[in-house]
């Protein structure tokens, strides 16, 4: 197995998974700015499901791959700070040790059950990105952005390449094409701290969670 190949499995997955979740474009041309009334209009939030399709997408090419088991999981395994209320969840359990589990959990968008998607990792799961940011028009960029920033966060807990460092003051993610920030880590160069967990030559400061585990195969 491979990168390339678990890609082209995902993508040939998504076919089957994504029939019923239609892609879109963006709802304004790029380098526009988005109208007042934009911020405040999602006149579709059912399109959002098709984070659902691709979560399915990964979920059925690595367990067909050998590389993990699917399970449901209740409240307790839910990933901790997510930034949306969650309905329920799966676990992506991975064969190999020294891995990092994937937890995909499903929320509302407005009314539309399944249209928002909280990735996260390890066990306990830490919330490492929700997706859509809030769903309306004026953050919407198309389905391309949303499904390339989720494919990101996913691959890179399967290709042991995600970093995620939490505690009382916030929280930094790296997925080894870019990294963020949040609380006091915003403030402070989160990058040195990301890399020295990455490479094991700290665990960080007292209190602080490190989530970085193997590649998946």
């Amino acid at each position: 197995m491979d990168s390339q190949r678990l890609f082209d499995a995902v993508e040939a997955a998504f076919a089957r998974t994504g029939a019923a979740t239609p892609p879109w474009p963006s709802p304004r041309p790029p380098g526009q700015e988005p109208l007042e009334e934009e911020y405040s209009r999602c006149p579709d939030p059912g399109k959002y499901r098709i984070l659902r399709a691709r979560g399915e997408a990964w979920a059925e090419a690595l367990s067909e791959a050998g590389l993990a088991v699917v399970e449901p999981v209740g409240p307790a395994s839910w990933p901790h700070g997510a930034d949306a209320d969650l309905d329920r969840a799966v676990r992506v359990r991975p064969s190999k040790e020294q891995t990092v589990p994937l937890v995909l959990g499903f929320g509302a968008v407005q009314d539309e059950p399944d249209a928002s998607v909280t990735i996260g990792a390890g066990d306990p799961a830490v919330a490492v990105r929700t997706l859509p940011d809030c769903g309306c028009d004026a953050c919407d960029s198309g389905s391309d952005d949303l499904l390339e920033e989720f494919d990101e966060y996913v691959s890179a807990i399967v290709n042991g390449e995600l970093v995620h460092l939490s505690g009382k003051g916030g929280s930094a993610v790296a997925t080894g094409q870019g990294s963020s920030a949040s609380g006091e880590f915003a403030l402070r160069d989160h990058t040195e701290l990301l890399e020295r967990a990455r490479t094991g030559e700290s665990r960080g400061p007292a209190g602080l969670r490190v989530v970085h585990g193997a590649r998946w195969w």
